[in-house]
């Protein structure tokens, strides 16, 4: 049973994923028991269907400020893509890019699509200004580095935009340089009380590792990621577990750097 200091979390936060009421907050959650993400994609449907044509229209006037003339219809390519970046107010230098391509769902770095800009918005609600807009970037942000519902879903779309089109894996160093933007403020700190994990895992990318990244290592980092901010010992790995050789390696690597007994793995 959810505790009532955890259902007041869970309230707080989807007020302020979604800009709803308490009540109404409450309610959703309550009709999904307690689950966040399934509350806040349920909310976001039901409004997105009340009234799509107004929102839809605001949302596609918008979009059609940041196309440059020689784009193609529904797209706005770089130019467009960052004055709206700009105009948002996020840092184009760090992780803060992140969280705004992610709710626009973009297909790249440097490239909008007016399809998922207009379904981006539409979902979060009441969002068909640049301020409006700017307002929830700015909240989305400030939660990106401490709830790891809003850190997943930006994590998993780093993977989807930062890729080459027509690639299926993302290129070792490109890989790094985004792991340090997402791993550090102002994204989630990998960093335990006696262990930097991100500076670990970039040395031994850097020494060990020479494939590129798999749509399934990039996943798995994510969470091995959140599995040592549980558990900092590694006792939740298992050498027959089911985590990629990649994730095995590093954790020896872990170990000797670390001067860990030798063998910490689960025993019977």
């Amino acid at each position: 049973m959810t505790s009532k200091t955890t259902q007041k979390s869970l309230i707080a936060q989807f007020i302020q994923f979604t800009g709803a009421n308490e009540k109404v907050a409450s309610r959703s959650l309550k009709a999904t028991n307690w689950k966040l993400d399934q509350a806040c994609d349920s909310y976001f449907t039901s409004i997105g269907s009340a009234a799509p044509s107004k929102a839809e229209d605001s949302l596609g006037k918008l979009f059609e400020k940041f196309r440059e003339p020689s784009d193609e219809e529904g797209v706005a390519t770089v130019n467009g893509t960052m004055r709206y970046l700009n105009e948002l107010g996020v840092n184009l230098e760090n992780a803060e890019i992140l969280v705004a391509l992610e709710i626009i769902q973009a297909p790249a770095l440097g490239e909008m699509s007016k399809e998922a800009f207009v379904d981006g918005w539409k979902k979060i609600g009441n969002a068909d200004t640049i301020s409006k807009q700017k307002s929830h970037v700015a909240g989305q942000i400030k939660l990106f580095s401490s709830e790891m519902t809003v850190f997943k879903r930006v994590y998993k779309h780093v993977f989807v935009c930062a890729k080459e089109k027509g690639q299926k894996a993302l290129p070792l160093e490109n890989a790094i340089v985004y792991w340090e933007m997402l791993f550090t403020p102002p994204g989630m700190t990998w960093e335990t009380p006696s262990t930097n994990w991100i500076q670990l895992w970039v040395d031994f990318l850097n020494t060990s590792w020479t494939k590129s990244v798999n749509k399934d290592m990039w996943n798995q980092t994510a969470h091995f990621f959140e599995k040592t901010l549980q558990d900092e010992t590694l006792g939740f790995w298992s050498e027959d577990g089911a985590w990629p050789g990649v994730i095995d390696s590093f954790v020896e690597y872990v170990k000797k750097k670390r001067g860990d007994v030798p063998d910490t793995m689960e025993t019977d």
